[in-house]
């Protein structure tokens, strides 16, 4: 944390797109803005760094009243006054918290804690309100209670305070010296504020005051001209004003902590960038957007919001967001104003007039932006343009490596149709082979059937990684709804034992969202098809500061998306520093416990996620049908993406008019195996009867959609219901028992299925028994005490049923919904050793080379392993004294040459490793070789056919 810094002159810089495509072109026929004042020129007050001072969470005070609570310190005591009290609040999870009902309850701090925080300080709390925006009242308040009612020029008798006031619709932070008449500060509106938790932070520097709500910026005051120190007093009060005309407030109040020291910094410079900008311009057509990005420096400084504004809207409009959009033909500049300080940039635009040539180049555009060259992944050759609909055809100038549109696609007469149509598709060089040589992909884009654009771009196709078996496995979960709680922990088995977890980075979080609502919850993690890397996704969702109602009206539409090589060093996909990737509608609600499976006939991710669905964009008015009363619902949608950059726009999926969440998939044989949650108190449907728990479905075409719970849906076209409440309660995962895990089934069929019981509950079966799985004969009719969590079975290959193996049943400790993904020893060990002060990466695996000789053939075999039993790359060199030779590695991890007559004695054998460095060299030697014998006709014969070659027959460097 840091202090206050003068604010410098203001610095416009605008910069230039940061990614540059590489193309050869031809031609063919809620909340208000926070309110500030003194903007200019900031004099400020040097802080110390911020020191912890007290804190309260009120951890098993539950129904403690009308008596004193000590901080964590035990220094400072908050006392509870006129039946102020403790309670549980089911919304927090039911964790504690100070419950004041506006009856006169209030909470009196002790005076001391805010002496010792000087004139820099700050407060942290979570809170929630049930009080009228009346005006008359204070949520927190400190300073000098002179008992005043009305504003006086007596400042003796002045009330004198920085006070903190919530409301339902209502946020005021102030500081004055005198009565309401000098308050410094401002009052501003907020939504989804009603009953509902916020994170909030008053920050006071000397003469400045900020206050932040859910990590944002919503008020701040410059030069109040009112230090702590100038009140006079630190009487401090929650729930009580010091006007005694006032009402008390009804409200709660979590997770108090007072720190001394001040983290504020104010923006000195801010830079525009984005897709099309280029030499401090930027070019659309009409009807075309992209987004902008504006970067505040520095890094630190205390809000790095921006407003846009377009300086005439008919040519150039720009969201708040800055997606700026292409009106009509002319000229406009877009500016990006910081919320603090007013620094700005601006950013010419010209918007050309839309044509069928400029439609279809911009689509052309954007659909060659999106490509991550060099591919390990099938790239996303999208047939429809995103930005004008334009027709896109590709052409592949290899098609043994990138395959091209597919000209005679028929589109399908039950799941999605390829929104790539074929093309795509790529085929990676063996591991060892090295990289392919440049592809060429020709795009042709036709805009409602007018004129032809054509651009190409070269794409070189990644050799395939390195492959080593499974030994271990690895969970991300998060904890709870606790503030702190809902983040990503990373456990990991000690051994090939499943039941065998611990919590790594030393019980701390490895992975925190900051971006958006600040919250992880519902991870999911799936290895790449090609096997290079891990995915996470998860829901962009803080219970703990807006509920549970709030976040399913007013929730995130993006999900949260990371990547790994090593499960504990994570990036964003589509970058760091850019937050989640929007994937779902604007009438959507909600985007929860998102999920991915690859599908094998689009050849592609299909990303699931629970949505509620409005009629329109202001999410006022939820879908509804009479089947739930009338009341809205919880339906599961779905997107495709290559990249887990760039989706498809989100389609339905399952929609039978009851709440659904929480799907999971598994293939096994020909058939996608569906595990979800029935969210319904009860029954849903003629079928499935049983409320709030997990019921399996089976398809063979993975993106079918579901309209019906039903027993006789012909599994070929769609989801045929095999059996309800298999698993208790939600969040189910499956995952596959590694080859040599001790407790998997001879034939490697060994499954464990989990759900998510407020903990974690893990079930043995086997992908022969899931198969056998029908309405009619039911796992729990085959195993009555299949989900019986009093009934616990056995751990043992074959087992079916509840598995409790010691503390925690084995499984993570961070207990909630999250997933669970199997690991190559590599990967295991850095889950291991891999903490935030020190995170380590993959090492290199050892090898051992080994040599066997053949007298009679004088060939010499040498057969490298690896320590993790993986695929090996690279070349062994044989030599011996002035004679040697290189031998590339085949696919069995061999080389073999033959020795020539004259090489006796000692030959060395040198495995090299690889240019990816994953496997470490290793040698070994052969002893005692004896000298060939020469055949002398074959030398002879070999003479005179050299002698015979004219001087034509010869290259310019034999």
């Amino acid at each position: 944390m840091k202090h206050w810094k003068k604010m410098a002159a203001s610095l416009i810089a605008i910069s230039t797109m940061v990614a540059v495509v590489p193309t050869t072109y031809a031609m063919e026929s809620e909340d208000s803005q926070p309110q500030t004042t003194d903007t200019a020129t900031v004099q400020t007050t040097k802080a110390a760094e911020p020191t912890l001072l007290a804190s309260w969470d009120f951890t098993g005070k539950n129904g403690t009243t009308n008596s004193a609570i000590a901080d964590s310190t035990g220094k400072y005591n908050l006392t509870l006054k006129d039946g102020a009290k403790i309670e549980q609040y089911g919304d927090r999870s039911n964790n504690e918290a100070l419950s004041l009902r506006g009856d006169g309850q209030y909470a009196q701090i002790d005076d001391q804690l805010f002496k010792d925080a000087g004139d820099s300080f700050t407060l942290e709390f979570a809170s929630k309100t049930r009080h009228d925006d009346s005006g008359k009242f204070f949520s927190f308040i400190v300073g000098k209670d002179g008992s005043n009612d009305a504003n006086t020029t007596d400042q003796a008798n002045a009330n004198k305070y920085l006070m903190f006031y919530n409301s339902k619709t209502a946020i005021k932070g102030v500081i004055s010296n005198n009565n309401w008449g000098n308050e410094q500060g401002s009052k501003v509106t907020v939504s989804g504020n009603d009953n509902s938790w916020a994170d909030y932070k008053i920050v006071v520097d000397g003469t400045n005051l900020a206050v932040f709500r859910n990590n944002a910026l919503i008020i701040f005051k410059a030069n109040t001209g009112i230090k702590m120190s100038d009140l006079g007093a630190t009487t401090a009060y929650i729930g009580k004003s010091f006007y005694s005309v006032d009402e008390y407030w009804n409200g709660a109040m979590d997770d108090i902590k007072v720190y001394r020291g001040a983290d504020l910094t104010m923006p000195t410079a801010v830079a525009i960038s984005g897709t099309g900008v280029v030499n401090n311009k930027l070019t659309l057509i009409e009807k075309d957007s992209t987004k902008l990005t504006a970067t505040v420096t520095p890094d630190d400084a205390v809000s790095k919001n921006v407003t846009w504004s377009s300086s005439d809207e008919s040519v150039a409009k720009v969201a708040a967001d800055g997606t700026v959009t292409g009106v009509k033909a002319g000229t406009a500049t877009i500016t990006a104003t910081t919320e603090l300080g007013g620094v700005k940039a601006e950013l010419p635009v010209t918007v050309e007039p839309m044509n069928a040539q400029n439609a279809a180049a911009a689509d052309l555009d954007a659909a060659i932006a999106a490509l991550k060259v060099p591919a390990a992944e099938n790239l996303p050759l999208v047939a429809k343009g995103t930005k004008n609909g334009s027709a896109i055809t590709w052409k592949s100038s290899d098609e043994k490596l990138i395959t091209s549109t597919n000209e005679k696609y028929e589109n399908k007469t039950t799941g999605a149709d390829d929104p790539y149509r074929g093309a795509g598709i790529i085929n990676r060089p063996a591991y060892g082979d090295g990289d392919s040589k440049p592809v060429t992909l020709t795009a042709t884009a036709s805009y409602n059937g007018g004129e032809k654009v054509t651009k190409t771009i070269e794409v070189t196709v990644k050799e395939k990684t390195r492959i080593a078996p499974d030994t271990g496995y690895a969970a991300v979960t998060f904890e709870s709804d606790s503030n702190g709680g809902e983040k990503a922990w990373v456990a990991s088995t000690e051994k090939n034992d499943f039941f065998t977890f611990k919590t790594r980075n030393n019980g701390q979080a490895v992975l925190t969202n900051d971006a958006d609502t600040g919250g992880l919850r519902d991870m999911f993690v799936l290895r790449s098809h090609e096997g290079d890397k891990y995915y996470l996704i998860a829901t962009d969702l803080k219970v703990s500061s807006m509920g549970w109602s709030q976040n399913q009206v007013n929730g995130s539409r993006k999900v949260e998306v990371y990547e790994s090589t090593d499960m504990m060093n994570w990036t964003r996909t589509n970058g760091d520093g850019n937050g989640g990737i929007t994937i779902n509608t604007p009438n959507a609600g909600m985007t929860w416990a998102p999920e991915a499976y690859w599908d094998d006939d689009l050849n592609a991710y299909v990303v699931f996620f629970s949505s509620r669905m409005f009629t329109d964009d202001t999410r006022t008015t939820p879908v509804k049908n009479d089947k739930t009363g009338n009341s809205s619902y919880a339906q599961v949608r779905y997107a495709i993406t290559r990249d887990f950059v760039n989706f498809t726009e989100p389609q339905m999926w399952q929609d039978t008019g009851y709440s659904r969440i929480d799907s999971t998939v598994r293939k096994i044989g020909g058939y996608y195996y569906r595990f979800t949650k029935n969210e319904q108190g009860g029954a849903a449907g003629d079928y499935i009867t049983t409320g709030k728990s997990i019921f399996l479905e089976r398809s063979k075409v993975l993106t079918a959609p579901t309209t019906e719970a039903s027993p006789g849906q012909d599994p070929n076209t769609g989801w045929q219901l095999l059996e309800q409440a298999l698993l208790p309660f939600e969040g189910p995962e499956t995952i596959k028992l590694n080859k040599d895990d001790e407790l998997n089934t001879k034939d490697d069929d060994g499954y464990i299925l989990l759900s998510d019981n407020f903990a974690y509950r893990a079930f043995m079966t086997t992908g022969a028994e899931l198969s056998k799985t029908t309405w009619d004969n039911p796992m729990t009719k085959r195993y009555p005490d299949f989900n019986n969590e009093k009934k616990p079975v056995k751990a043992e290959p074959g087992a079916q049923g509840y598995i409790t193996q010691g503390a925690n049943g084995g499984l993570p400790d961070k207990v909630r919904h999250g997933a669970f993904v199997n690991v190559p020893e590599s990967v295991l060990k850095v889950t291991k050793s891999w903490t935030a002060a020190n995170p380590t990466h993959i090492e290199a695996v050892d090898s051992t080379t080994k040599a066997v000789y053949n007298a009679g053939t004088r060939e010499l075999t040498a057969t490298v392993t690896a320590a993790d039993k993986g695929t090996l790359a690279g070349s062994v060199k044989f030599s011996a004294g002035d004679w040697s030779k290189t031998v590339k590695l085949d696919a069995e991890g061999k080389a073999t040459v033959t020795l020539p007559a004259s090489v006796s004695g000692t030959v060395a054998v040198a495995y090299d490793g690889y240019t990816d460095g994953l496997v470490n060299p290793s040698d070994t030697t052969v002893d005692g070789i004896e000298q060939g014998k020469v055949d002398l006709a074959e030398l002879n014969k070999q003479i005179a056919a050299a002698e015979a070659l004219k001087e034509s027959d010869y290259t310019a460097d034999s």
